[in-house]
């Protein structure tokens, strides 16, 4: 059997949640940080905070969409598992990483 549709689906699933929740978070409250490096420029400090954004979620797409691409066969369920872990946590390590 393969459990690659499964490895897909399951990793779809917790990348996106992750990204959209951590997206949020970061798009709401480094706004003010943001405004204040800007000068209270509210307008300037709005269209970067979207930027930024918009590159947070481009990142992540082009990571699962490679990481994805690059899957192995998964010919048994402790192998998906493997495989789910690892590519989770590269994501969450890469995008800490990019925050701090």
């Amino acid at each position: 059997m393969n459990f690659n549709i499964l490895g897909y689906s399951l990793f779809l699933s917790t990348t996106i949640y992750v990204t959209v929740v951590v997206g949020y978070a970061f798009y709401k409250n480094g706004y003010f940080l943001i405004l204040s490096l800007f000068g209270n420029n509210q307008e300037a400090a709005t269209a970067l905070n979207r930027l930024l954004l918009i590159a947070y979620y481009l990142v992540n797409i082009g990571y699962m969409a490679f990481s994805i691409h690059t899957w192995p066969t998964l010919p048994s369920m402790a192998e998906m598992c493997a495989v789910l872990f690892q590519r989770v946590g590269t994501i969450l390590l890469v995008l800490a990483g990019l925050h701090v």
